[in-house]
This record gives structure tokens, sequence and C-alpha cells, in this order.
């Protein structure tokens, strides 16, 4: 019941998390276990004298006071790295939470229904609808539309944005588009500023530029726009768009190849799973270590998140470490999938054997009882004394 859940999570303090709750007789909550600290003075983020006792900590948040939510009367509990917090919370948790553009499309879909399936779960864990594109595109396009000049290959890479429906789809031209605009509109709007050596260590941040793009979109905040290389011309929002537009259609001519209507998203958004023994190329034929790569949808602002570094577009280096869905009401209907396999052996058939399904946002099922586990099992391990 929801009192022994609190009393398991209340010592989990290492690591924050927003665990979830469920039980059978119907009720739902969420708390943040974590060890938030209680602090005399600043919030952790600037170096600060450390000779004196000015910017001690006096403890940790008690757990009763961490934020929390039970049967609340939205009637669903969700979370993406999100702030769970109130604006007006008493203590100082974090400047940097995940952005909304992923737990909005959550909660969007769990609002769709009055009552949700396991498959309207599937749906939304293996949802690639863009809520930053959704917010993203109509700046773009109105900066766009102020352009006569464009060439033929960038008309049609406008015209294929202006149809887009905001899904990072991999066979999508547009996807391919939006998000190679993303980055080059990143560079252009900070690099003269910070210059290549800093901007290859922002680069390699996952925050940062967020925030920065999302004041762009919601707080029209465009100071950064001009470019400080060019100190006879002032640079506005239109001319960073428009050149951000220009060179990634000219750096997906160069990969793609000059027909838009043929890229494709998956063809350079790809997840590989590459084991450390794999980077000798050698070894790697012989013994089998590294998957081979797979074009995937989504990306860092979708529900179903496949991220890259801007560092090294668009090289997959981050997702769902597993997805499950579980029926407290019949536990043995529960799903599950991880992306690799149970195995970490090469030779294994389960290295790497649930890598299909979890690409292709299918699950295998997710036993509870132990006849049915005993059932279902392929190996039975036996530990004895000697």
């Amino acid at each position: 019941n929801w009192e022994e859940f609190k009393n398991a999570v209340k010592t989990f303090t290492a690591v924050s998390q927003n665990i979830n709750y469920a039980d059978v007789d119907g009720n739902i909550g969420l708390y943040c276990s974590a060890g938030v600290p209680i602090r005399k003075k600043g919030d952790g983020l600037s170096i600060v004298p450390g000779w004196t006792d000015e910017y001690d900590w006096e403890g940790i948040v008690p757990f009763e006071e961490l934020p929390h939510s039970y049967n609340p009367a939205s009637g669903y509990v969700s979370s993406a790295n999100g702030k769970t917090a109130p604006n007006n919370y008493p203590y100082h948790i974090s400047h940097w939470y995940a952005l909304h553009y992923r737990i909005d499309r959550i909660r969007q879909m769990l609002e769709e229904k009055e009552k949700l399936s396991v498959q309207d779960f599937q749906n939304i864990q293996g949802d690639f609808k863009s809520k930053l594109a959704q917010d993203f595109l109509p700046v773009i396009i109105k900066e766009l539309n102020k352009i006569d000049t464009m060439t033929d290959l960038e008309k049609a890479s406008f015209n294929l944005l202006q149809q887009w429906d905001g899904a990072m789809d991999k066979k999508s031209a547009a996807a391919a588009i939006f998000e190679s605009l993303y980055v080059d509109f990143v560079k252009n709007m900070v690099m003269d500023e910070i210059g290549e050596e800093l901007y290859s260590e922002y680069s390699k941040t996952a925050y940062l530029h967020r925030y920065m793009v999302k004041n762009v979109i919601e707080n029209n905040e465009l100071k950064w726009c001009d470019n400080i290389s060019t100190p006879h011309t002032k640079e506005n929002l239109t001319d960073i768009v428009y050149q951000s537009f220009k060179d990634s259609v000219a750096g997906l001519s160069k990969t793609l190849g000059s027909n838009a209507d043929k890229w494709r998203w998956g063809s350079i958004h790809r997840l590989k799973l590459a084991h450390p023994l794999g980077s000798v190329k050698m070894i790697d034929k012989i013994f089998g270590f590294n998957y081979e790569p797979k074009e995937v949808s989504g990306s860092f602002h979708t529900v179903c998140p496949y991220s890259y570094k801007l560092s090294n577009p668009f090289v997959v280096n981050h997702g769902a470490s597993h997805r499950h869905i579980f029926l407290p009401g019949d536990w043995d209907e529960s799903l599950s999938v991880i992306p690799t396999g149970n195995c970490g052996i090469p030779s294994s058939d389960h290295y790497c054997d649930q890598t299909e399904l979890y690409v292709n946002n299918e699950y295998h099922p997710d036993y509870f009882s132990m006849d049915k586990v005993v059932k279902a099992a392929e190996y039975e391990l036996k530990m004895t004394s000697k």
C-alpha cells in the first residue's frame, strides 16, 4: 500500500528519482525520492568560498516535504525527467530540468481517452510526435517566408517543412531538415560569441542549447542573433534562421543527394550498439561484438527518445534503457523490452536478441507468477555449495 511504498523509498537519496506508484485497489501516486540539500545560501551552481560556513548545508529536506502526489484530481501521474515541484516550493532543487516537450506530449496522449489500453501505452512509449517542432516550426516558417532568394533545392526543402506534421519519423525528409536546421541554428547563434574551442565543449552538454532555443521561441530572446564577426552588419532572427536553413540544406545535399524528396531522417540518425572490444575491427569481425546500426525515428525531444550530442550529430548515444507496461490487476499480462538482450556474451542467442523488438516498439511478456515463469524458462541456473 501507499504507506509501505513510502517507507520503502524514503531512504532512496543517493540519486534523485521520480518513482511512480500504483496498487491493485486503483490508487496511484508519485514521489520524488532524493537527498535535496537545505542550503544556508546560494543554489550550488557557482564556486563559493569554502573557508567559511556561509554556504554550508543545514541538512536535507525531510522526506515528507519532498515533492509528491497521491490520487491527483487529473487521474494520472506522469514524469519525464522534468520538474515535479510547484513554483512556490520552498527548497531549491535545481535549475536544470528536462524541458516540457516530452511530458506535454505524454499528458496530451493520456488525456485523449477516459480509459487507456495496453496498446495505448505502447503507442505512448513509442511516440515520435515532437512538441519542440510544434513550437519551433512556426517560427522557422514565418522567418523563411520573408526570403525571396532561395535556390530550387531550398524551395523544395521549405515546402517539405511547411507540409510536415512534426513527427520525427525515420522515413521523413522534413524531420531530417528540421533536426539539421536545429543543430546549425544553435551553432550559428553562439559560435561567433564563444569561439570554436568553447563551442566544442558547449556542444557536448545536453541542456544548455535546449534552454537557449527555448528562450528564443518562448521569450523572443534575440540578443545572440547578431554575428559579432560582421561588425558593419547587425543580423536578426530572419538572418540566423535562413543561414541555418541554407547550411542544413547544403549539408543534407552533400550527404544524401540533391533530391530533397528522397532524404530520410533515418539515413543519418542511427542507433549503433557498440561493444568496447568491437572498436577493433578484426576482433569485431570474428566475434560479432557490435550490433548492426539501425535507422531509428525520434530525437531528444520526443516521448520515445533517441538522443545525440550536438558535438556528434546524429549518432544516437542515449535513450530508454528499458520499457515496461505493468498491469497491477493481472501482473502476468505485463510487458517489457530492453535495447540489447539478457546475455552479454556475443556468441549467445540472447545477445542483442531484443534489439529488433526495441527499435520496432514491440514487447515480450514479463511474467510474475512462478508457474508461468517456469513454463516460459529456457534455462535453469542451479547454484550448489562445494
